[in-house]
Formats: structure tokens, C-alpha cells, sequence
């Protein structure tokens, strides 16, 4: 019972110094530089014990009220939304949205692929921004993928993975969905790397991407999560299953022990490596 109220508490320290993200001193070195620090001293501190636990989710009871309250959200605003995009826009502007969204996420990947020692990754991440910037229209069209480099997202997250870090527990984000504590902070540490958030410092511009790249990853999943929670059991636990799943393929480069292909079922990323290991 001590080592669970003493987890929470360290989950409680992890969203106080998420909400720094919020206050406007993002942009000091000295507040990035401590709260990376106290973030990283979140990571190691007592949560180490949850790695034992086969399901990682020593807050299950606190992760699925948050659950539910996201899937009545979901049902309610998002699925709606992304059903009217599908059906209203056509496919050949989905397309572009699609790959201009991963377009802007190129520099955080490629900074990635660096800090990994990835250098053949860093090297067709360069080649991608290029090649699609220059002759794709500002990404809109993947000409890269058109010649064979494929998009592989890479983040801080998995970084840290590479550098032998654990994932800490599982955590149920409002809003967000899944994550873990070693992909929180991969997350703050990826917003420092986005030279577009740094170049053009506008709250509604920044929040006007934010919301693009949220309704097209959630018309992507529009029939993977519709089959999943239909044949579920617990709809929670699979969404979790699957997350991790997911996790550890994405940090092996699809290399792990995974039996098939795992669908991205959060809201801040794609199905690349699949797609590149299925057209290869």
C-alpha cells in the first residue's frame, strides 16, 4: 500500500511539472533545464517496482475513470468530427493533410534519429524534408515515398528507450489518451525540438496544427478503434495492450517479437513503420 501511495505521488509530481508547459516560461533555459531535470528524477525515483506488473498500470482504477470520461468525448466531439472529414473532404486533400502533418514533425525526427547514433535514419529524415519540402509543396506531396525513403517517426520517448530507460507506469491522459511516463516526457522534451512552435510563437497557429493533426490521425483510426471496442471484452485493457505493443515496436523499428502489425491508437503519430515494413 506504501509503494502504491508513494507511485501516485510521483505520477501527482509528473503532471505539476507537465502543466509548465502551459505557463509561458517554456522558452527560459534555466525552467526547460530544471524541469527536464526534475521530470528525469520522476523517471527514476520509486515507480521503478510497476515494471513487474505485467499490465504496468498501478493507477488502473484512477486510468479508467479518466477512460471513460475520454471514450464519452470521443463518441460525442472527435469521432463525429473525424466521420464528417472523412465523408466531406476529399481523399486527395486528406492526403496532403496527412502528409503535411508529417512533414512538420520531420525536424523532431530527425534530431531523434541523432541522439539515437541513427545515422542512416538521420540521413533519410534530411533527405525526406528536403526532397518533399523543395519538390512536394512544403510537404504536401511525399515524393520521398514515392522514390522508396519512407517516413519512420521517431521521438524523445523512444530515445530514451534507446538509451536503456524504462517506460514507468501507465498512464490514461484527458484528452490525450495513453502514454507512460518515459513518453511524457519524451513529449516535453520533443516541444523544445519543434523549431515551428519556437519560429512562430502564435498560440492559435500552434493550436490550429495541433487540432489538424488530431482529426487526421482520428479519421485514421476511425475502423480500427470501431472493430476494436466491438470485439473487445475490456475495451480498456486492449486499448492499453495495444499501446505498449505499439511502444515497443516503434522503439525496435519493427524488429520486436510483435505476432502482426500494431495500429497507432493515440492521438500524436502514424502507422509509418508498419506501412514501410509491409512495402518492403
Amino acid at each position: 500500500m506504501v509503494a502504491v501511495v508513494h507511485c501516485r505521488a510521483q505520477i501527482g509530481s509528473f503532471f505539476v511539472l507537465k502543466a509548465v508547459i502551459f505557463s509561458g516560461l517554456q522558452n527560459s533555459p534555466i525552467v526547460k533545464a530544471l524541469v527536464i531535470a526534475l521530470l528525469g528524477a520522476v523517471l527514476f525515483s520509486g515507480c521503478a517496482y510497476v515494471e513487474e506488473d505485467l499490465s504496468n498500470d498501478p493507477l488502473e482504477e484512477v486510468n479508467r475513470s479518466i477512460f471513460d470520461l475520454n471514450n464519452e468525448l470521443d463518441n460525442s466531439v472527435f469521432e463525429p468530427v473525424a466521420q464528417a472529414y472523412v465523408e466531406n473532404v476529399p481523399d486527395t486533400v486528406r492526403f496532403a493533410v496527412n502528409n503535411f502533418v508529417k512533414f512538420l514533425k520531420t525536424p523532431v525526427t530527425f534530431v531523434n534519429n541523432v541522439l539515437q547514433g541513427n545515422v542512416d535514419g538521420a540521413g533519410n529524415t534530411l533527405s525526406r524534408f528536403l526532397v518533399n519540402g523543395i519538390t512536394g509543396f512544403a510537404g504536401m506531396a511525399d515524393v520521398a515515398a514515392d522514390s522508396g525513403v519512407h517516413h519512420v517517426k521517431e521521438d524523445f520517448g523512444q530515445t530514451l528507450a534507446v538509451w536503456g530507460l524504462g517506460e514507468g507506469p501507465y498512464i490514461m491522459m484527458p484528452i490525450l489518451g495513453p502514454t507512460n511516463v518515459r513518453d511524457g516526457i519524451g513529449k516535453f522534451v520533443d516541444s523544445f525540438f519543434d523549431p515551428f512552435s519556437t519560429v512562430v510563437n502564435e498560440p492559435a497557429v500552434d493550436w490550429s496544427r495541433r487540432v489538424l493533426a488530431g482529426v487526421d490521425t482520428r479519421a485514421e483510426l476511425l475502423d480500427v478503434l470501431d472493430d476494436l471496442e466491438r470485439t473487445s471484452l475490456d475495451y480498456y485493457a486492449a486499448i492499453r495492450s495495444l499501446y505498449r505493443q505499439r511502444r515497443s515496436d516503434e522503439i525496435t523499428n519493427g524488429e520486436g517479437d510483435a505476432p502482426l502489425p500494431v495500429p497507432n491508437i493515440s492521438f500524436d503519430g502514424e502507422d509509418e513503420k508498419r506501412d514501410n515494413r509491409q512495402s518492403n
